[in-house]
Protein backbone atom coordinates (compact mmCIF):
# COMPACT_ATOMS: atom_id res chain seq x y z
CA UNK A 1 0.00 0.00 0.00
CA UNK A 2 1.54 3.43 -0.94
CA UNK A 3 2.79 5.86 1.44
CA UNK A 4 0.09 8.09 2.92
CA UNK A 5 0.67 12.26 2.36
CA UNK A 6 -0.64 14.65 5.04
CA UNK A 7 0.78 18.16 5.35
CA UNK A 8 1.72 19.80 9.13
CA UNK A 9 2.68 23.64 9.27
CA UNK A 10 1.32 26.91 9.97
CA UNK A 11 -1.92 26.71 8.10
CA UNK A 12 -2.31 22.67 8.96
CA UNK A 13 -2.41 22.22 12.58
CA UNK A 14 -2.49 18.06 14.44
CA UNK A 15 -5.99 18.89 15.16
CA UNK A 16 -8.13 16.24 16.63
CA UNK A 17 -10.30 15.52 13.35
CA UNK A 18 -6.54 14.47 11.64
CA UNK A 19 -5.17 12.81 14.78
CA UNK A 20 -8.49 10.38 14.19
CA UNK A 21 -7.88 10.48 10.46
CA UNK A 22 -4.66 9.10 11.28
CA UNK A 23 -5.86 6.21 13.28
CA UNK A 24 -8.20 5.08 11.28
CA UNK A 25 -5.70 5.10 8.27
CA UNK A 26 -3.45 2.91 10.35
CA UNK A 27 -6.38 0.93 10.94
CA UNK A 28 -7.55 0.70 7.59
CA UNK A 29 -4.12 -0.35 6.29
CA UNK A 30 -4.14 -3.91 9.06
CA UNK A 31 -7.22 -5.01 7.37
CA UNK A 32 -5.75 -4.57 3.60
CA UNK A 33 -5.59 -8.20 2.59
CA UNK A 34 -1.80 -8.18 1.25
CA UNK A 35 -0.72 -6.21 4.16
CA UNK A 36 2.19 -7.94 5.47
CA UNK A 37 2.99 -6.12 8.87
CA UNK A 38 1.31 -8.16 11.29
CA UNK A 39 -0.19 -7.11 14.23
CA UNK A 40 -0.81 -8.26 17.29
CA UNK A 41 -4.62 -7.86 16.95
CA UNK A 42 -4.09 -10.84 14.09
CA UNK A 43 -2.23 -12.82 15.94
CA UNK A 44 -5.24 -12.11 19.08
CA UNK A 45 -8.04 -13.42 16.46
CA UNK A 46 -6.42 -16.33 15.12
CA UNK A 47 -5.19 -17.61 18.43
CA UNK A 48 -9.08 -17.67 19.84
CA UNK A 49 -10.22 -19.25 16.38
CA UNK A 50 -11.65 -22.70 17.27
CA UNK A 51 -13.42 -25.13 14.97
CA UNK A 52 -15.29 -27.54 17.92
CA UNK A 53 -12.75 -30.12 16.66
CA UNK A 54 -13.12 -29.64 13.06
CA UNK A 55 -9.15 -29.65 11.80
CA UNK A 56 -8.06 -26.46 10.64
CA UNK A 57 -5.16 -26.73 8.07
CA UNK A 58 -2.56 -24.43 8.76
CA UNK A 59 0.32 -24.50 6.12
CA UNK A 60 3.58 -22.79 5.95
CA UNK A 61 5.34 -22.45 2.53
CA UNK A 62 8.58 -20.56 1.19
CA UNK A 63 7.87 -18.64 -2.18
CA UNK A 64 11.73 -17.72 -2.26
CA UNK A 65 12.64 -16.74 -5.52
CA UNK A 66 13.86 -20.04 -6.80
CA UNK A 67 10.28 -21.14 -5.17
CA UNK A 68 9.03 -19.25 -8.12
CA UNK A 69 11.18 -20.58 -11.42
CA UNK A 70 8.82 -23.29 -12.70
CA UNK A 71 6.37 -23.44 -10.19
CA UNK A 72 9.19 -25.51 -8.11
CA UNK A 73 6.83 -24.69 -5.45
CA UNK A 74 4.12 -27.20 -6.62
CA UNK A 75 6.47 -29.94 -6.10
CA UNK A 76 7.10 -28.68 -2.22
CA UNK A 77 3.70 -28.06 -1.45
CA UNK A 78 2.64 -31.56 -3.35
CA UNK A 79 5.08 -32.92 -0.95
CA UNK A 80 3.62 -31.57 2.31
CA UNK A 81 0.36 -32.71 1.31
CA UNK A 82 1.16 -36.31 0.84
CA UNK A 83 3.09 -36.67 3.71
CA UNK A 84 0.02 -35.24 5.89
CA UNK A 85 -1.89 -37.51 4.37
CA UNK A 86 -0.07 -40.81 5.37
CA UNK A 87 -0.90 -39.90 8.85
CA UNK A 88 -4.73 -39.19 8.94
CA UNK A 89 -7.90 -41.23 8.68
CA UNK A 90 -10.55 -41.38 5.45
CA UNK A 91 -13.08 -39.06 6.55
CA UNK A 92 -10.71 -36.25 7.86
CA UNK A 93 -8.60 -36.46 4.66
CA UNK A 94 -11.61 -35.67 2.89
CA UNK A 95 -12.31 -32.67 4.82
CA UNK A 96 -8.67 -31.26 5.20
CA UNK A 97 -8.05 -31.71 1.07
CA UNK A 98 -10.79 -29.70 0.21
CA UNK A 99 -9.03 -26.34 2.07
CA UNK A 100 -5.62 -28.00 0.83
CA UNK A 101 -7.44 -27.20 -2.52
CA UNK A 102 -8.81 -24.06 -1.91
CA UNK A 103 -5.29 -23.07 -0.77
CA UNK A 104 -3.83 -24.22 -4.01
CA UNK A 105 -6.20 -22.36 -5.93
CA UNK A 106 -5.12 -18.68 -3.98
CA UNK A 107 -1.67 -19.99 -4.41
CA UNK A 108 -2.39 -20.17 -8.19
CA UNK A 109 -4.12 -17.20 -8.50
CA UNK A 110 -2.23 -14.64 -6.14
CA UNK A 111 1.51 -16.22 -6.44
CA UNK A 112 2.82 -12.69 -8.33
CA UNK A 113 1.87 -10.84 -5.37
CA UNK A 114 2.91 -12.65 -2.33
CA UNK A 115 6.51 -11.89 -0.86
CA UNK A 116 9.10 -14.70 0.13
CA UNK A 117 6.68 -16.59 1.89
CA UNK A 118 3.02 -17.82 2.91
CA UNK A 119 0.71 -18.83 5.56
CA UNK A 120 -2.50 -19.90 5.64
CA UNK A 121 -5.31 -21.02 7.99
CA UNK A 122 -8.77 -22.69 6.24
CA UNK A 123 -11.29 -24.69 8.07
CA UNK A 124 -13.99 -24.71 5.10
CA UNK A 125 -16.88 -26.43 7.17
CA UNK A 126 -16.22 -23.75 9.77
CA UNK A 127 -16.02 -21.16 7.39
CA UNK A 128 -12.29 -20.31 8.19
CA UNK A 129 -9.50 -18.69 5.69
CA UNK A 130 -6.85 -16.84 6.79
CA UNK A 131 -4.07 -16.32 3.90
CA UNK A 132 -1.22 -14.18 5.14
CA UNK A 133 1.84 -12.63 2.83
CA UNK A 134 5.25 -12.81 4.63
CA UNK A 135 8.23 -10.92 3.39
CA UNK A 136 10.54 -13.55 5.00
CA UNK A 137 9.95 -17.25 3.80
CA UNK A 138 8.99 -19.74 7.03
CA UNK A 139 10.19 -23.71 6.63
CA UNK A 140 7.75 -25.33 5.16
CA UNK A 141 5.15 -27.24 7.15
CA UNK A 142 1.73 -28.36 7.19
CA UNK A 143 -0.35 -28.97 10.38
CA UNK A 144 -3.61 -30.23 11.43
CA UNK A 145 -5.84 -29.64 14.31
CA UNK A 146 -8.66 -27.90 15.78
CA UNK A 147 -6.75 -24.44 16.57
CA UNK A 148 -4.29 -22.26 13.94
CA UNK A 149 -0.54 -23.32 14.52
CA UNK A 150 0.85 -20.08 15.12
CA UNK A 151 4.26 -20.73 16.73
CA UNK A 152 6.56 -20.27 13.34
CA UNK A 153 4.89 -16.89 13.02
CA UNK A 154 5.51 -15.99 16.60
CA UNK A 155 8.99 -16.77 16.86
CA UNK A 156 9.61 -14.81 14.13
CA UNK A 157 7.20 -11.91 14.95
CA UNK A 158 8.00 -11.30 18.74
CA UNK A 159 7.39 -8.24 20.92
CA UNK A 160 10.80 -6.39 19.89
CA UNK A 161 10.67 -7.25 15.84
CA UNK A 162 7.72 -4.13 15.28
CA UNK A 163 9.73 -0.83 15.38
CA UNK A 164 8.55 2.48 14.20
CA UNK A 165 11.30 4.68 12.30
CA UNK A 166 11.07 8.44 12.01
CA UNK A 167 12.90 10.34 9.84
CA UNK A 168 12.78 14.28 9.98
CA UNK A 169 12.99 17.27 8.60
CA UNK A 170 11.99 20.96 8.72
CA UNK A 171 10.51 20.16 5.01
CA UNK A 172 9.47 16.58 4.87
CA UNK A 173 9.43 13.90 7.40
CA UNK A 174 8.95 10.36 6.50
CA UNK A 175 7.62 7.41 9.01
CA UNK A 176 8.01 3.47 8.48
CA UNK A 177 7.44 0.40 10.16
CA UNK A 178 10.02 -2.18 10.28
CA UNK A 179 8.93 -5.65 10.38
CA UNK A 180 10.24 -8.92 9.65
CA UNK A 181 12.91 -8.19 7.92
CA UNK A 182 11.07 -5.01 5.41
CA UNK A 183 10.93 -2.11 5.69
CA UNK A 184 7.68 -0.11 4.90
CA UNK A 185 6.59 3.52 3.88
CA UNK A 186 3.44 4.32 5.75
CA UNK A 187 3.09 8.30 6.42
CA UNK A 188 4.65 11.17 4.07
CA UNK A 189 4.52 14.37 6.12
CA UNK A 190 5.06 17.64 4.72
CA UNK A 191 6.31 20.51 6.68
CA UNK A 192 7.01 24.53 7.10
CA UNK A 193 8.76 25.85 4.26
CA UNK A 194 10.54 28.26 6.63
CA UNK A 195 12.37 30.38 4.01
CA UNK A 196 9.83 30.79 2.11
CA UNK A 197 7.69 32.50 5.33
CA UNK A 198 10.74 34.82 6.46
CA UNK A 199 9.78 38.16 3.88
CA UNK A 200 10.64 41.20 4.41
CA UNK A 201 7.55 41.84 6.45
CA UNK A 202 9.22 39.87 9.27
CA UNK A 203 11.89 42.38 10.89
CA UNK A 204 15.34 41.04 10.39
CA UNK A 205 15.96 40.74 14.35
CA UNK A 206 13.06 38.31 14.93
CA UNK A 207 13.36 35.85 11.88
CA UNK A 208 15.63 33.37 13.92
CA UNK A 209 12.91 33.60 16.70
CA UNK A 210 10.06 32.76 14.20
CA UNK A 211 12.05 29.81 12.69
CA UNK A 212 12.75 28.15 15.54
CA UNK A 213 8.95 28.48 17.32
CA UNK A 214 7.82 27.13 13.55
CA UNK A 215 10.39 23.86 13.74
CA UNK A 216 9.09 23.84 17.53
CA UNK A 217 5.35 23.39 16.49
CA UNK A 218 6.21 21.64 14.02
CA UNK A 219 8.47 18.98 15.95
CA UNK A 220 5.31 18.70 18.51
CA UNK A 221 2.87 17.31 15.97
CA UNK A 222 5.22 15.09 15.00
CA UNK A 223 5.81 13.63 18.09
CA UNK A 224 2.11 13.29 18.47
CA UNK A 225 1.72 11.92 15.62
CA UNK A 226 4.44 9.72 16.51
CA UNK A 227 2.82 8.41 19.99
CA UNK A 228 -0.50 7.74 17.76
CA UNK A 229 1.01 5.35 15.30
CA UNK A 230 3.47 3.41 17.50
CA UNK A 231 0.62 3.15 19.64
CA UNK A 232 -1.88 1.44 16.89
CA UNK A 233 0.84 -0.68 15.17
CA UNK A 234 2.11 -1.62 19.10
CA UNK A 235 5.66 -1.07 18.50
CA UNK A 236 8.46 -1.70 21.07
CA UNK A 237 10.66 1.18 19.75
CA UNK A 238 11.08 3.89 17.68
CA UNK A 239 13.99 4.71 16.14
CA UNK A 240 14.92 8.39 15.17
CA UNK A 241 17.23 10.45 12.33
CA UNK A 242 16.56 14.21 12.70
CA UNK A 243 18.96 17.22 12.43
CA UNK A 244 20.16 18.09 15.99
CA UNK A 245 17.97 20.96 16.66
CA UNK A 246 14.50 19.14 15.60
CA UNK A 247 15.94 16.31 17.85
CA UNK A 248 15.85 18.19 20.94
CA UNK A 249 12.43 19.77 19.92
CA UNK A 250 10.90 16.58 19.25
CA UNK A 251 12.01 14.77 22.15
CA UNK A 252 10.99 17.25 24.33
CA UNK A 253 7.49 16.47 23.20
CA UNK A 254 7.49 12.40 23.93
CA UNK A 255 6.20 10.87 26.71
CA UNK A 256 8.67 9.01 29.31
CA UNK A 257 7.79 5.86 28.56
CA UNK A 258 8.06 6.15 24.68
CA UNK A 259 11.84 8.22 25.43
CA UNK A 260 12.84 4.45 27.24
CA UNK A 261 12.26 3.04 23.60
CA UNK A 262 14.28 5.57 21.66
CA UNK A 263 17.29 4.48 19.62
CA UNK A 264 18.92 7.09 17.17
CA UNK A 265 20.33 6.02 13.32
CA UNK A 266 21.37 8.07 10.74
CA UNK A 267 19.94 8.10 7.03
CA UNK A 268 19.42 10.47 4.25
CA UNK A 269 15.58 11.88 4.90
CA UNK A 270 15.57 10.80 0.89
CA UNK A 271 16.71 7.57 0.88
CA UNK A 272 15.01 3.95 -0.29
CA UNK A 273 13.31 1.42 2.45
CA UNK A 274 15.98 -0.39 1.51
CA UNK A 275 18.68 1.99 2.70
CA UNK A 276 17.12 3.06 5.49
CA UNK A 277 16.33 -0.53 6.82
CA UNK A 278 20.51 -1.02 6.46
CA UNK A 279 21.04 2.23 7.67
CA UNK A 280 18.96 1.02 11.39
CA UNK A 281 19.88 -2.65 11.42
CA UNK A 282 22.20 -2.74 13.44
CA UNK A 283 20.77 -0.18 15.77
CA UNK A 284 17.42 -2.69 16.08
CA UNK A 285 19.59 -5.42 16.87
CA UNK A 286 21.12 -3.66 19.79
CA UNK A 287 17.70 -2.26 21.05
CA UNK A 288 16.68 -6.33 20.40
CA UNK A 289 19.37 -7.51 22.58
CA UNK A 290 18.96 -4.66 25.01
CA UNK A 291 15.56 -5.20 25.91
CA UNK A 292 16.33 -9.37 26.32
CA UNK A 293 18.98 -8.68 28.48
CA UNK A 294 16.57 -6.13 30.57
CA UNK A 295 13.81 -8.56 30.70
CA UNK A 296 15.59 -11.13 31.93
CA UNK A 297 17.23 -8.86 34.50
CA UNK A 298 13.38 -8.07 35.76
CA UNK A 299 12.56 -11.70 36.48
CA UNK A 300 15.78 -12.18 37.72
CA UNK A 301 15.22 -9.23 40.58
CA UNK A 302 11.51 -9.04 40.68
CA UNK A 303 9.92 -9.76 43.75
CA UNK A 304 8.75 -13.32 44.15
CA UNK A 305 4.75 -12.51 43.72
CA UNK A 306 5.53 -10.91 40.99
CA UNK A 307 6.79 -13.38 38.48
CA UNK A 308 6.41 -16.99 37.96
CA UNK A 309 9.57 -19.36 37.54
CA UNK A 310 9.30 -22.29 36.92
CA UNK A 311 7.18 -23.97 33.91
CA UNK A 312 4.39 -25.69 35.80
CA UNK A 313 3.89 -22.54 37.37
CA UNK A 314 3.75 -20.07 34.72
CA UNK A 315 1.44 -22.36 32.73
CA UNK A 316 -0.82 -22.23 36.13
CA UNK A 317 -0.84 -18.40 35.96
CA UNK A 318 -1.67 -18.16 32.67
CA UNK A 319 -4.55 -20.59 33.41
CA UNK A 320 -5.90 -18.25 36.03
CA UNK A 321 -5.35 -14.93 33.38
CA UNK A 322 -2.56 -13.56 36.07
CA UNK A 323 0.08 -13.37 33.02
CA UNK A 324 1.41 -9.81 31.51
CA UNK A 325 4.30 -10.99 29.55
CA UNK A 326 4.95 -14.78 28.57
CA UNK A 327 8.74 -14.76 28.08
CA UNK A 328 10.50 -18.50 26.18
CA UNK A 329 13.90 -19.88 25.62
CA UNK A 330 12.87 -19.55 21.92
CA UNK A 331 14.33 -23.22 21.31
CA UNK A 332 12.08 -24.51 24.26
CA UNK A 333 9.90 -27.29 22.89
CA UNK A 334 8.35 -29.68 25.03
CA UNK A 335 4.68 -32.03 25.28
CA UNK A 336 2.70 -31.84 27.56
CA UNK A 337 -0.98 -32.48 28.57
CA UNK A 338 -4.20 -30.54 28.02
CA UNK A 339 -7.18 -30.45 30.04
CA UNK A 340 -10.28 -30.00 27.35
CA UNK A 341 -12.47 -29.12 30.08
CA UNK A 342 -11.19 -26.86 32.37
CA UNK A 343 -8.37 -25.81 29.46
CA UNK A 344 -5.39 -26.34 32.17
CA UNK A 345 -1.98 -27.04 30.65
CA UNK A 346 0.18 -29.48 32.39
CA UNK A 347 4.16 -30.19 31.63
CA UNK A 348 3.62 -34.02 32.64
CA UNK A 349 2.13 -36.04 30.39
CA UNK A 350 1.76 -39.05 33.03
CA UNK A 351 -1.63 -37.65 33.52
CA UNK A 352 -5.38 -39.79 34.45
CA UNK A 353 -7.22 -37.10 35.54
CA UNK A 354 -7.13 -33.14 35.52
CA UNK A 355 -5.40 -32.17 38.92
CA UNK A 356 -7.35 -28.70 38.66
CA UNK A 357 -10.72 -29.95 38.13
CA UNK A 358 -10.70 -33.32 38.95
CA UNK A 359 -12.04 -34.27 35.13
CA UNK A 360 -10.41 -37.27 32.85
CA UNK A 361 -11.35 -35.69 29.16
CA UNK A 362 -7.50 -35.32 28.90
CA UNK A 363 -5.25 -34.91 25.76
CA UNK A 364 -1.30 -35.08 25.25
CA UNK A 365 -0.45 -32.48 23.67
CA UNK A 366 2.94 -32.25 21.13
CA UNK A 367 4.09 -28.92 21.54
CA UNK A 368 3.70 -26.93 24.74
CA UNK A 369 4.66 -23.92 24.06
CA UNK A 370 2.37 -23.35 21.01
CA UNK A 371 -0.55 -24.23 23.21
CA UNK A 372 1.03 -22.01 26.12
CA UNK A 373 1.38 -19.02 23.42
CA UNK A 374 -2.03 -19.93 22.41
CA UNK A 375 -3.43 -19.33 26.24
CA UNK A 376 -1.51 -16.06 26.26
CA UNK A 377 -2.72 -14.51 23.32
CA UNK A 378 -6.46 -15.16 24.35
CA UNK A 379 -5.45 -13.26 27.57
CA UNK A 380 -3.90 -10.60 25.78
CA UNK A 381 -0.45 -11.01 27.74
CA UNK A 382 2.60 -10.04 25.92
CA UNK A 383 4.77 -12.78 24.01
CA UNK A 384 8.53 -12.77 24.24
CA UNK A 385 11.23 -15.27 23.35
CA UNK A 386 14.80 -15.02 23.81
CA UNK A 387 16.83 -15.23 21.13
CA UNK A 388 20.77 -14.34 22.33
CA UNK A 389 22.51 -16.79 23.56
CA UNK A 390 23.78 -15.42 26.94
CA UNK A 391 20.21 -14.43 27.59
CA UNK A 392 18.52 -17.78 27.38
CA UNK A 393 21.57 -18.94 29.33
CA UNK A 394 20.39 -17.04 32.29
CA UNK A 395 16.69 -18.03 31.91
CA UNK A 396 17.48 -21.55 31.89
CA UNK A 397 19.11 -21.00 35.33
CA UNK A 398 15.47 -20.87 36.61
CA UNK A 399 12.96 -22.42 33.72
CA UNK A 400 12.78 -21.93 29.91
CA UNK A 401 9.22 -20.71 30.28
CA UNK A 402 8.63 -18.25 32.76
CA UNK A 403 6.17 -14.82 33.35
CA UNK A 404 5.88 -11.53 34.43
CA UNK A 405 2.54 -11.34 36.43
CA UNK A 406 -0.57 -8.43 36.39
CA UNK A 407 -0.97 -9.57 40.28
Amino acid sequence: MKALSLAIDAHHALTPELREQIVQNVRARLQDPPYRLLSPEHFRTLAMLDTAGHPVVSLYLELTPERRVGRAWQSAFSALTHQVFQTMDEAVRNSVNADLQDIQRALDDQLPELGRGAAFFACRERGIWRQIALPIPLPDRIQIGPRPYLRPLLRCWGRSDRMLVALLSREQSRFFVSHLGTVEEIYRVKGQRIRGMLTDRVPRDRRDALANQLMKDEAKALASMTEVIGRELETSHFLLCAPPDMNAAFRAHLSKESLSRLGMFEANVHASPTEIGAAAAAVQEQLKVREERGLVDQLREASPVAVSTGVQETLDCLSEGRVLTLVADDSYAADGTHCRQCGCLFETTQLSKCPACGETDLEPIDDLVEAALQQALERRAQVVFIRDPARRLALAEKAPLQALLRY
